[in-house]
C-alpha cells in the first residue's frame, strides 16, 4: 500500500466511486441516501489551500482516502486546525493497520503544512475511538446534529 498526498485532479474519475461507497456504508443510515460528490466545492477548498487529501493506493489503484478541511482556529490565533472530512478504505484495503498507517502519513503531511491540531470524528454508528486513541488523540467533546429542514416534521416550533 502506498500513501501520498494528492490533488483532486489526480483522483478525479476514481474518488467518486469511493465517496459513494463510503456514504452508503457509513453515512446513509444517519443522513439518507441522497449523497452527491460535489467536485466543485472540493476544488474551491483546494484552490483556497483549505483541503488536504491523502490517499492509499494498491497497485496504482485508489483504495482509500483521508480528506481534511484546514481552517485557522478562531479561538487560538496562529493555530491551523485540520478537521477530518472523510476517512474511507475499500473493504479489500482494511486488513492490518492500513487505516492507522494512512492517518499517520496524513498527520506528518498536515504538520509539514503548518497544521497544529487535528480534529477527528466518526459516525455514531461506526465509531473509530480505538483508532484515534492509537494515534494519540483524546476525546474533547461530543458532537450532535439536528437537521433544521426537518424541524416542522418533528413537531418543533
Amino acid at each position: 500500500m502506498i500513501f501520498q498526498e494528492e490533488h483532486l485532479a489526480q483522483v478525479t474519475g476514481h474518488i467518486e466511486a469511493l465517496t459513494h461507497a463510503h456514504w452508503q456504508e457509513a453515512e446513509a443510515r444517519l443522513h439518507g441516501t441522497g449523497y452527491q460528490y460535489n467536485a466543485g466545492h472540493y476544488a474551491t477548498l483546494e484552490g483556497l489551500g483549505m483541503l488536504a487529501l491523502y490517499t492509499a493506493r494498491h497497485g496504482g489503484r485508489l483504495a482509500g482516502y483521508a480528506a481534511f478541511c484546514l481552517t485557522p482556529c478562531p479561538h487560538r490565533p496562529g493555530l491551523t486546525v485540520a478537521v477530518l472530512d472523510g476517512l474511507y478504505l475499500c473493504p479489500q484495503a482494511r486488513q492490518g493497520l492500513t487505516a492507522l498507517a494512512l492517518l499517520r502519513h496524513a498527520e506528518a503531511g498536515l504538520q509539514a503544512r503548518g497544521v497544529g491540531l487535528v480534529q477527528y470524528s466518526s459516525p455514531a454508528a461506526r465509531p473509530c475511538d480505538a483508532l484515534y486513541r492509537r494515534l494519540g488523540a483524546v476525546p474533547t467533546e461530543q458532537v450532535w446534529h439536528k437537521r433544521l429542514d426537518m424541524a416542522e416534521e418533528q413537531g418543533a416550533c
